[in-house]
């Protein structure tokens, strides 16, 4: 089995790997004997992310000066990206007289095809502190930061149906990554006055790195969810082929434990 001592990341030479102290194979083998790369091409050089995150906080600054804003990072996919985005916006505040707190809020979607049709809400709107927020009124706006808009179903959610029950105003969404992507005309609709920022545009792939994560189902009851990618590289993010995904989850789902074996990747539990 080839293996190189972490992801491909983006490094200007195809040949060129980081060494962040872990080991995983560059190819899968199918149990048929197709052969084929885990991941496909470079999508985002990190030097471009911190660009993203510099635009992004200058946005919001813009937008908000002079207000008292709550900033809410929705996690797991915003956390890296959000801290940056606010180190940014920390340098900026005083430039803008802006007075912004920070709180997040975990969502997990359950899709029909490739629409989100269902929405939990797994951790509810915190501050800081880890007290749960129930009323936004006192605020100007509302910052949303997430990593990138996929179907968008999630995000029209939060900005529709959730942050308004909190007397949430002045809504605004900002994002690392928006996919190149046909999304409704619903969703579209919704997002289109509330965009601040939406980064850069990234293929129709599954992406991992920088706390993209994409996981394999386990089964109910039976084992931990099994991540492929959790830990954030400095390298910047890569394209997961689409279809070589769907033929790794399916060939998890019948035989979990090959598929761990030959990945040698972390159990979520762990």
């Amino acid at each position: 089995m080839e293996e190189v001592e972490a992801f491909p990341l983006w490094s200007g030479s195809p040949g060129h790997y980081l060494s962040e102290g872990l080991r995983y194979p560059r190819f899968y083998t199918f149990i048929d004997g197709v052969v084929a790369p885990l991941f496909v091409n470079g999508v985002v050089p990190a030097a471009e992310i911190e660009g993203i995150a510099l635009a992004t906080a200058a946005a919001i600054a813009r937008r908000y000066g002079g207000q008292r804003l709550l900033v809410v990072l929705i996690l797991e996919g915003a956390r890296i990206f959000g801290e940056r985005v606010l180190r940014q916006l920390e340098r900026l505040q005083e430039d803008y007289s802006l007075h912004y707190e920070v709180a997040t809020i975990q969502v997990r979607s359950y899709e029909q095809g490739s629409q989100a049709t269902a929405h939990k809400v797994l951790q509810p709107l915190r501050d800081h502190r880890g007290r749960e927020l129930e009323d936004c009124g006192a605020f100007d706006g509302v910052a949303l930061i997430d990593d990138l808009i996929d179907g968008g179903g999630t995000m029209v959610w939060l900005i529709r149906e959730y942050l308004p029950r909190l007397s949430a105003k002045g809504l605004g969404v900002c994002t690392m990554l928006a996919k190149d992507r046909q999304r409704s005309r619903a969703v579209e609709d919704a997002l289109a006055g509330c965009l601040i920022s939406t980064g850069r545009r990234a293929p129709d792939e599954w992406l991992v790195g920088y706390g993209l994560d994409m996981a394999l189902p386990g089964g109910e009851g039976r084992r931990p969810t099994l991540h492929l990618f959790r830990q954030a590289l400095p390298g910047g993010i890569y394209a997961f082929n689409t279809a070589i995904e769907q033929r790794l989850i399916a060939e998890h789902q019948a035989n979990p434990q090959g598929v761990e074996d030959q990945l040698g990747v972390y159990l979520s539990s762990r």
